[in-house]
């Protein structure tokens, strides 16, 4: 389950929550807020998959460029050997063969420049997102544990009261 939905699913738990009249609190079902935890705890995990799922997929591709590379080399190179009959035929498939090999290069690297950045930037935007539901959650918390906290003062200063 996606960390948004759990979020919400939180938000729904404090807005459906009983309040405490006159002081502002709501009184929240312990069971529920645990499980919504560990719901997220569980969920974390699951975007760092997908971005290690995006990492192999650079790999495969990064793979797959090194091997065109090899491919279009043994291609050139096989031209160059069939045409070694003149000087003038051996040279120009020189000149290919390495033209090919350079921009097969040059392409290879393009993918590997591009699939880094691409690994990176999603890395970093599920860093970012999960940084981003951490200290949200953290907030709520943080909120909820004050809620309780006074909560229980008031029990208190209302069991010392009436004692």
């Amino acid at each position: 389950m996606e960390i948004s939905t759990l979020v919400e699913k939180l938000e729904e738990l404090l807005s459906s929550s009983t309040g405490v009249p006159a002081t502002g609190k709501i009184l929240i079902d312990r069971e529920k807020l645990t499980d919504l935890v560990a719901q997220i705890r569980v969920a974390i995990p699951e975007d760092i998959l997908e971005a290690h799922e995006l990492l192999g997929m650079r790999e495969g591709l990064i793979s797959q460029a090194i091997q065109e590379a090899r491919q279009i080399r043994n291609t050139s190179e096989q031209h160059a050997k069939s045409r070694v009959t003149e000087s003038e035929i051996t040279k120009d498939a020189n000149k290919q063969s390495e033209e090919i090999i350079e921009e097969a290069r040059r392409k290879a690297q393009n993918v590997l420049d591009e699939t880094t950045i691409q690994a990176t930037d999603r890395r970093s935007s599920a860093d970012q997102y999960a940084h981003a539901t951490l200290i949200g959650l953290e907030e709520e918390i943080c909120k909820i544990l004050t809620t309780i906290r006074h909560g229980i003062e008031l029990v208190d200063v209302e069991k010392e009261t009436s004692s």
